[in-house]
């Protein structure tokens, strides 16, 4: 480590935010305003007109303008929050991918339905009531009592007796913006017909009252099927208590990274191990520390995001019902909708290694915008590959870790800090990808005749459960082990950990911090708008600092 140690990470923070202003004022970089919001509503007008209405070249007009805007903002763009500007190349690039997802790769008019609410009065457009379950039969649709069977305290009166059905793109204006919002902002699709595979499968009495043939997919949980599902309240009350929880240990996180050199972004050389008996410890110790400790950040960061979903929409729908039903035709209150962001950990890695690992057992927030990007490059391709499994398998994979370590690298590239987007970030991703062509071939081609060359057999099947099974979570822990630092060292180094996450923290006001002046339990002191002039119309406005 060149030069003095800085005091404390604070000092860290106030040099990123000099650095940033001296850089903006010599217009090296400029600042996010709040008006750059306009990307999150340009797509909406989109999709608002009807492809009968010229909507093609409306989209493409629209794809344009977004490109310049997530361009420049990924080059000159820049602001404190958010990670140390993180979230800046995050967001920019994933918006304008989910955007061309939408937009390009499918016809949002022909091909995308949601699930909605209708009166009983309505005549149906799906199923005849006659064919539906018993809480259809009854005319309720079970989104509040959530678990099947279960009664409601009261009948229903007439106004309340509602089915679910699917809607296509509505004809009304009002109808067709409440669409094409909820089809924007949802990137798992819980209520549409492009759900993601990672969701749970649909209840058993919504799937009565649904047209089938419009939802074929496999769940995560399809094998196993849940008997029954969590009711609102329920579904609220783990929510609050798994908020609390990750909370709780976000903090735990960011004062053991508040001790350690190495997640002030000091991490060539590494830094000495940040407890005191490391001599006696075997080497390596502190790096596999960090990598832990990294997961758990990220883990539970995502985690606690997340579950402000439930608690926002699905509480708020409970406590206003009327408003619920008039904001929105999907049902919000629902608990079906809100599936647990992160899959199971030990069965996915056991069973399927690291595809496993992050395809079944980590987030899928991305997942459909980058296997809709695949399946829109495979259409280019001639008949008799694009139809290959394994070669389907291998783009679309590729494709995936492509496109995440794209996004993620952009992230690296707009922090206030001399990151390695390529060499790092994503070449942790595409590396990924590589483990995961190895070890299928592995288990397809190297294992069958290894064991042909001992057994004369090629059936894996002779083999006792356990060794593949140990033998794939060997793979995964050493594959991680061994390209995690691209990405662990791009996170410390780009000042990812030095971020506020919360406003409040009991640690630091029990006084287990750092030890430093400015620690306490308040810990948002800084203000994060100001009003910024710098001279054009396009440069002045509320700066986010």
């Amino acid at each position: 480590m060149a030069g003095p140690l800085p005091l404390s990470y604070f000092h860290i923070l106030r040099d990123n935010s000099d650095q940033l202003d001296a850089r903006i004022q010599q217009g090296e970089l400029k600042p996010i305003f709040l008006w750059h919001s306009i990307v999150f509503i340009l797509p909406v007008s989109a999709l608002l007109i009807p492809r009968r209405k010229g909507s093609r070249y409306v989209r493409a007009l629209v794809l344009v303008i977004l490109f310049y805007l997530v361009l420049e903002a990924i080059q000159y763009r820049r602001t404190l929050p958010g990670a140390n500007g993180y979230m800046i190349g995050l967001i920019a690039a994933w918006w304008f991918i989910w955007c061309t997802s939408l937009l390009v790769f499918h016809d949002a008019e022909r091909e995308f339905l949601r699930i909605v609410r209708k009166p009983a009065g309505i005549r149906r457009t799906t199923r005849s009531p006659d064919a539906s379950s018993k809480h259809a039969r009854n005319g309720f649709i079970g989104t509040n009592s959530g678990t099947e069977g279960a009664k409601p305290k009261k009948p229903p009166s007439h106004q309340d007796m509602e089915y679910l059905v699917w809607q296509s793109y509505p004809q009304s204006f009002s109808e067709r913006l409440n669409w094409s919002l909820g089809l924007l902002f949802n990137m798992r699709g819980p209520e549409w017909n492009w759900g993601i595979s990672s969701l749970d499968p649909l209840p058993p009495f919504v799937e009565s009252q649904l047209k089938p043939g419009h939802r074929s997919r496999h769940h995560r949980g399809a094998k196993n099927a849940k008997t029954s599902y969590p009711d609102a309240r329920s579904r609220i009350r783990t929510a609050a208590f798994d908020c609390l929880k990750f909370y709780l240990m976000i903090d735990l996180i960011k004062v053991l990274m508040i001790r350690d050199l190495y997640f002030w972004g000091l991490v060539s050389p590494p830094p000495p191990a940040p407890f005191p008996f490391d001599h006696i410890l075997p080497d390596g110790t502190a790096y596999i520390y960090r990598i832990v400790l990294t997961g758990f950040g990220v883990y539970a960061a995502v985690s606690f995001v997340t579950l402000f979903s439930p608690l926002i929409f699905l509480g708020l729908s409970l406590l206003f019902p009327n408003a619920s039903r008039a904001i929105s035709a999907a049902p919000l209150d629902a608990p079906w909708l809100y599936s647990d962001t992160f899959g199971p950990f030990i069965a996915p890695i056991l069973d399927h290694g690291l595809a496993g690992a992050w395809g079944i057992w980590w987030h899928q927030l991305f997942r459909f915008g980058f296997t809709s990007t695949a399946h829109w490059i495979l259409s280019f391709l001639p008949n008799r590959l694009s139809t290959s499994r394994s070669l389907r398998r291998l783009v679309m994979t590729f494709v995936a870790f492509g496109l995440s370590g794209l996004v993620h690298a952009c992230g690296s590239y707009t922090q206030m800090a001399d990151t390695k987007p390529v060499s790092g970030t994503f070449l942790f991703f595409i590396s990924q990808f590589v483990g995961i062509t190895i070890q299928e071939f592995a288990s397809a081609i190297v294992v069958p005749a290894v064991l042909f060359n001992l057994t004369g057999k090629r059936n894996k099947a002779q083999l006792s459960l356990w060794v593949p099974r140990f033998a794939n979570a060997g793979f995964v822990f050493g594959w991680l082990w061994l390209t995690a630092s691209y990405v662990m060292d791009d996170f410390a180094k780009g000042g990812l950990w030095l971020t506020e996450p919360l406003p409040v923290s009991p640690l630091r006001g029990l006084g287990f911090g750092y030890g430093v002046e400015g620690e306490g339990w308040w810990c948002w002191g800084d203000s994060w708008f100001r009003y910024w002039d710098g001279g054009s119309y396009w440069e002045r406005g509320i700066r986010v600092i």
